[in-house]
């Protein structure tokens, strides 16, 4: 019995969530605003409850991130998040797809933090900020 080993694993690495980037992408418009429950009805599931209780649930971030690299790979970002209203809008980005994954992680060393901190252009982090006195413990500019 010969196997076609290639179709089970493009089944297997489809996310779950792939529902709902499939139904976005049907809409003409470039801004979608769905409710919750809609979304639970184009994907046949329940959000789990931490969609409900953090916004970091609706972040673009596709490191480790099925439910946004679903929306991420097919051109979309969830733009604004109403947790008390049960309402988030996507909007259509331009650029078609994002980065591969393998080049997102190496400019994401920080995983949810990345993008929070700007490093200067003329910084030189290697450069040291004091000198340190093992024989006394301390800083020398102390």
């Amino acid at each position: 019995m010969k196997r076609n080993f290639g179709l089970e694993a493009e089944k297997i690495a489809m996310s779950k969530y792939q529902a709902l980037p499939q139904f976005l992408a049907r809409k003409r418009r470039a801004i979608q605003r769905l409710s919750f429950g809609e979304i639970e009805r184009v994907l046949g599931f329940k959000l789990p409850r931490s969609a409900y209780r953090h916004e970091a649930w609706w972040a673009n971030n596709a490191a480790g991130h099925s439910h946004a690299r679903a929306w991420l790979k097919s051109g979309w970002r969830a733009e604004t998040i109403d947790l008390a209203g049960r309402k988030v809008t996507f909007r259509r980005s331009i650029q078609s797809s994002p980065p591969a994954a393998s080049s997102q992680k190496k400019r994401d060393p920080w995983g949810c933090m990345a993008g929070t901190v700007t490093i200067l252009a003329d910084t030189d982090l290697t450069a040291p900020t004091a000198t340190w006195n093992a024989e006394q413990g301390r800083l020398l500019n102390e």
